[in-house]
């Protein structure tokens, strides 16, 4: 059995002689993947508690709660400090950089004591798996999936840790959405020949716009817009269907869902 302490030690021995705690957010509701999103949030949650829960610790190491005790390491802070306002306790934590190749990636068997949400670094953790770098997650299916922009970059430049996303992705034709978050307009795409839409998406991730002149007008405004872009594919077509045949049914979503009048297409 490999631990997480033994895994830690090989990296850096920041945490040698020190108070070390183990904290496991948890959210039944969410993936690993969503919670992993949501990373302000994260931060924000270890920040704010009502207890004194990091009173004499050095460092805590964070990890996302899973299914049968599985939990992927989400980070290493160390605490630098605490005040006290309206009976809750602020943290100042800052992140450990040492450890930063394994955020995402190593995943350990939390034990039997789930409901421990904090434990201390002494209790040793099986490390169960260590994932590829930039590994994604497990591909859920073809529409079951919301992308962000950082993750369709990440997916795109890690092939190798994501095969079967590129194969499904590659595999099919497609109508494609692109939901601008931040004013809820839409852009419908579609995708087809050689490498589907794993071939069209790629382009997305390398130039953030795909050449489309209404999401190039949205990043000459703000050069880090494509952080509110959000992908998702609304229809899968077979491999041997005309182009003529993509462009009629791309063309059908955009009047269904009003993307010329209200959306991003302008054509």
């Amino acid at each position: 059995m490999i631990t997480l302490q033994e895994i830690f030690s090989l990296r850096s021995n920041k945490l040698q002689n020190t108070k070390v705690k183990l904290v496991r957010h948890k959210d039944s509701r969410a993936e690993y993947r969503e919670l992993l999103r949501n990373r302000q949030g994260i931060l924000a949650y270890q920040r704010e508690q009502a207890k004194n829960v990091f009173k004499g610790c050095d460092y805590i190491v964070s990890f996302i709660g899973g299914e049968r005790k599985r939990s992927i390491l989400f980070g290493v802070f160390s605490v630098d400090g605490v005040t006290q306002h309206s009976g809750k306790y602020y943290y100042d934590l800052s992140h450990v950089p040492e450890f930063s190749d394994l955020e995402n990636r190593v995943v350990i068997n939390w034990g039997d004591a789930a409901l421990a949400w904090h434990q201390w670094y002494t209790q040793k953790k099986e490390v169960v798996e260590v994932l590829p770098q930039g590994y994604l997650g497990s591909f859920p299916g073809l529409l079951e999936f919301v992308l962000d922009y950082g993750e369709l970059k990440r997916l795109m430049e890690n092939p190798e840790a994501n095969h079967d996303w590129k194969y499904h992705l590659s595999s099919v034709n497609g109508i494609y959405l692109i939901l601008d978050t931040h004013t809820g307009q839409q852009y419908i795409g579609s995708a087809y020949g050689d490498g589907g839409i794993w071939q069209r998406w790629s382009e997305y991730a390398r130039t953030r716009t795909g050449g489309n002149r209404e999401l190039t007008r949205l990043l000459d405004s703000d050069p880090e817009y494509q952080r509110h872009f959000r992908y998702s594919i609304l229809q899968t077509l077979p491999s041997n269907i005309t182009a003529r045949e993509v462009i009629k049914i791309e063309c059908l979503y955009k009047e269904k869902l009003g993307s010329r009048i209200h959306g991003l297409n302008v054509n």
